[in-house]
């Protein structure tokens, strides 16, 4: 894990040395101290990841005033990048690759990188900043401007506390916060953005633009005449998104569920491992509640671990060990967390990473909404539909009511209501929840509050690639939630988000991914003998939900003896937020998720609101988000 940080004056003015340092202090817990500062009067940049076009005697590009580039993350591509730079891809560092390629293609030279990536391009001849970071946003990279002067950093601290206070709060990124999650293009915070995934920032005096440089929608169709091919090309392509994320220079710990997705990642891992792969070695963790007989995980996760020879780490987060918080030393959090986060089962995870030196953590977001977790019919009919192929529409209308137990007129209705417009759904829905926020936050953020299922449309991609797009940026969205954590570098990567393997599962027939008697029948299909086969056969897990009562209970005995933070910022009434948490201890149903959402973020504002900390008791004011008012391309 690397950062980078770099402040420029467009205007030519000096740089403040102080903020400089500042900066250096706040970012040194991320840096395993490796950083090293570039001051040059109206810029300067703080690196511990790869640069191209250093100081005289370190540059990669010989030409005078050579682009700037710096880059963090992974380049798994690197051959095909260097052959667009015409160079060997054993010449340079990843760094150089990227800079000679840039300067022969410029920001068309994104779509073509594959990885986990945030690189920002210093075009000081030009006066223009590029910010740019991959198509799903594992990494992120932060922005503000002020003036004629920009910062930008892979961490979000730096922006916050440069000038010595929090800017003013986001009621855009709150409101999703505590809904489902935020935009990807913002932060907590007013003024300071976030490049969105799949998209570059261009930077220049006067002028802000964000360009989006790839869409899943484009994908091109891929036709196979037999099962057999598709079931080839989904072996290979999972197979090399998990090489690309177990190469590390130490061990990596994945996630193991006992679900289809933990466990195929971690079979394939050990079977890559068996053929040498660079990777030290794969250890596993699993979760497990004790107290929930429908969420019983460690049985399917033993198939796992009996036949890779080894068990793994078993970690109980049930309600006593979640409701348990732990005391630890206050440091500043630049993003709200999860009430999991303090409890007792967090601690357990950050010890056995701290103890193993655990640089990478794999885990299965994605598998579902990607290879047909939901066995819906309703992507597939919708491609019949706007193709207009009757006679398949009715065939396989049938054999899904016959699955399904449904009427097919149902299924037809259904299908045809997702070609129209959701009027009222999200009114309907924010009716229902979150009635312990005020009527005058709930207004002004209705936008943010819930989720507005996207339409089909008739022309253009099919409806299942639209589906897959509308997919990929709700797992952006809480990508982008995930905290950094400065006393544990590692960072978490996502077989299943990546582009390549995307792309194939985004472009092949949908009746491959899922079919009306069994949901992820390529993936069963093609990783059959790969991975156990109870657990390819397995139904789909059951989620705890009994012991989220007694979590929100003890939040809300912590939260509650004092004032509330999101009450003084006009967000919350809290007779009606008590009157929910009662219900809920009652039996009675209610949406605990947002309930737990809501507490986790009045700990977050108390925690910055402590004497001595910065302030953050002010209140929200009505100007529009800064995301909001600039201009975009």
């Amino acid at each position: 894990m690397g950062v980078q940080f770099g402040l420029w004056n467009l205007d030519g003015k000096q740089v403040d040395p102080a903020l400089v340092a500042r900066a250096h202090l706040l970012l040194r817990p991320y840096s395993d101290d490796r950083m090293w500062v570039v001051y040059n009067g109206v810029l300067a940049g703080i690196l511990d990841g790869d640069c191209a076009g250093r100081p005289p005697g370190k540059r990669s590009d010989t030409r005078p005033n050579p682009p700037c580039v710096n880059w963090e993350g992974r380049l798994d591509n690197r051959e095909e990048v260097a052959r667009v730079a015409g160079i060997s891809p054993t010449s340079l560092t990843d760094a150089g690759v990227i800079q000679q390629a840039f300067a022969s293609t410029g920001p068309d030279l994104f779509r073509s990188i594959i990885g986990d990536w945030a690189l920002s391009v210093v075009r000081r001849a030009e006066h223009e900043l590029i910010l740019a970071t991959d198509f799903i946003g594992t990494k992120r990279l932060f922005y503000r401007v002020h003036d004629a002067a920009v910062a930008w950093s892979t961490i979000l601290e730096p922006l916050v506390l440069l000038d010595g206070h929090l800017p003013p709060f986001s009621e855009g990124y709150l409101a999703g916060w505590l809904s489902f999650f935020p935009e990807s293009g913002i932060t907590p915070y007013r003024g300071i953005l976030s490049v969105p995934p799949a998209s570059f920032v261009r930077i220049s005096p006067g002028k802000i633009s964000v360009q989006k440089y790839w869409h899943l929608e484009s994908s091109k169709p891929i036709r196979y005449q037999t099962e057999r091919e598709y079931e080839e090309h989904f072996r290979s392509t999972f197979r090399e998104a998990v090489r690309r994320r177990v190469d590390a220079t130490g061990p990596v710990l994945a996630e193991l569920s006992g679900g289809m997705d933990s466990s195929s990642i971690v079979c394939v891992a050990d079977a890559l491992l068996r053929d040498n792969s660079s990777a030290q070695r794969v250890d596993t963790v699993t979760y497990f509640d004790s107290t929930e007989p429908a969420w019983d995980e460690l049985p399917f996760a033993g198939r796992v671990e009996e036949r890779r020879g080894r068990a793994g780490c078993h970690i109980d987060i049930g309600p006593e060990q979640n409701a348990a918080i732990r005391q630890q030393p206050w440091r500043f959090r630049a993003l709200p967390t999860s009430s999991y986060s303090r409890s007792l089962a967090a601690e357990l995870f950050d010890r056995l990473v701290s103890k193993n030196g655990y640089r990478a953590v794999l885990s299965g977001l994605g598998g579902d909404e990607m290879l047909g977790g939901v066995p819906t019919p309703l992507p597939e009919l919708a491609d019949l539909v706007a193709r207009l192929r009757v006679s398949e529409l009715a065939r396989q209308s049938f054999r899904w009511a016959l699955a399904k137990k449904k009427h097919m007129l149902g299924l037809w209705r259904g299908t045809l209501r997702a070609f129209l417009p959701q009027h009222g759904s999200n009114q309907e829905q924010n009716s229902q929840n979150w009635k312990w926020l005020t009527p005058e936050f709930r207004a002004r953020n209705e936008e943010h509050l819930g989720f507005q299922p996207q339409r089909f449309r008739f022309f253009g991609p099919l409806p299942s690639l639209q589906a897959n797009a509308a997919a990929l940026q709700v797992l952006s969205r809480q990508i982008c939630c995930v905290p950094f954590s400065p006393t544990l570098l590692y960072e978490w990567r996502y077989p299943f988000l990546d582009r390549d393997l995307v792309t194939f599962c985004s472009s092949i027939p949908r009746e491959q991914l899922v079919r009306p008697t069994q949901r992820r029948s390529l993936m069963r299909r093609a990783l059959a003998g790969s991975v156990p086969q109870e657990i390819l056969e397995r139904k789909r897990k059951a989620y705890v939900s009994r012991g989220l009562v007694k979590v929100l209970a003890a939040h809300w005995q912590e939260v509650r003896q004092a004032a509330l933070c999101t009450e003084e910022l006009g967000m919350v009434d809290p007779v009606s937020l008590a009157a929910f948490v009662e219900q809920a201890e009652h039996g009675k149903e209610v949406p605990v998720l947002p309930l737990l959402r809501t507490l986790a973020l009045e700990q977050w504002l108390r925690d910055l609101a402590e004497p001595g900390r910065p302030s953050v008791r002010h209140s929200l004011r009505d100007t529009p988000d800064l995301a909001h008012s600039q201009g975009r391309v």
